[in-house]
């Protein structure tokens, strides 16, 4: 049996939902990888992306890091206009804050997939069993890197534990 990081308790108010659909009214966004959607009895879910990190907008500490505001506000307008968001939930369906985990697809398009594309995400909490397109997501990391996109034009800043604020400076955004 493998570790599963995110999943480390059990969802006791959250054991009972069952997703009839995949298909989901999109309430609004939290952030580039944190989105809200109405389930089919009405009630509000959070859905974390799979695979991906964002920096931080609004972190608890304060904190805002570099990109996290571009990030957060490119996602709010990528979901512009966008009523429903089709879900495909991870095989374990829930992390430990109690938010679905899931890919989160317009039409066709994988939305945490395009976030790494464009330079706004890190792969990242890449645990088993919820792997699935992690070699995609891994290889649109490195053309991003190599192309010095948004997180990756600040050298030293995307790092395997999350962004280091140390190598900014106060000419990056």
């Amino acid at each position: 049996m493998s570790e599963n990081k995110n999943s480390s308790k059990t969802n006791k108010n959250k054991g009972s939902l069952e997703l009839k659909t995949d298909e989901y009214k999109l309430v609004r966004v939290i952030d580039g990888d944190t989105i809200v959607v109405e389930t089919e009895d009405g009630k509000e879910e959070r859905v974390r992306l799979l695979l991906i990190d964002t920096p931080e907008s609004v972190h608890p500490d304060g904190l805002v890091e570099a990109y996290g505001v571009e990030s957060s506000n490119y996602a709010k307008e990528y979901f512009k206009g966008v009523d429903t968001v089709r879900l495909e939930l991870g095989e374990d369906k829930w992390d430990k804050y109690d938010r679905l985990l899931a890919h989160v697809y317009v039409d066709d398009e994988n939305f945490g997939l395009h976030m790494v594309e464009e330079g706004y995400a890190r792969v990242a909490y890449v645990y088993e069993p919820n792997t699935k397109y992690v070699d995609a997501f891994r290889m649109a990391e490195k053309k991003a890197k190599n192309a010095k996109l948004n997180i990756w034009s600040i050298d030293g800043y995307v790092t395997d534990k999350g962004f280091d604020m140390s190598v900014i400076d106060d000419k990056a955004s």
